[in-house]
């Protein structure tokens, strides 16, 4: 199964400024890694080892829990954020 998913990016956003972040896993076979605020797919990466989130001008809107979530055929792990 895939290792833990690890993020790296912003820890704190103010209203207005670019968020860059990616979050990403390792396992063999490579992952697939889905990126989701509720039950909406934000962003994906198929067979690679980071997905990555990038919002121009953050609002507050996008505030709220978000999911990293790593899954092969040998089972999955995930991270919730803020």
């Amino acid at each position: 199964a895939p290792r833990p998913p690890v993020l790296n990016g912003t820890l704190w956003v103010v209203a207005g400024e670019q968020v860059s972040l990616t979050c990403g896993a390792s396992s063999h076979p490579a992952p697939i890694v889905t990126l989701a605020r509720g039950r909406r797919v934000v962003a994906t990466a198929v067979y690679e080892p980071q997905v990555r989130l990038e919002l121009p001008a953050a609002a507050p809107e996008d505030a709220g829990e978000y999911l990293c979530r790593a899954e092969n055929q040998h089972g999955a792990s995930s991270l919730a954020f803020n």
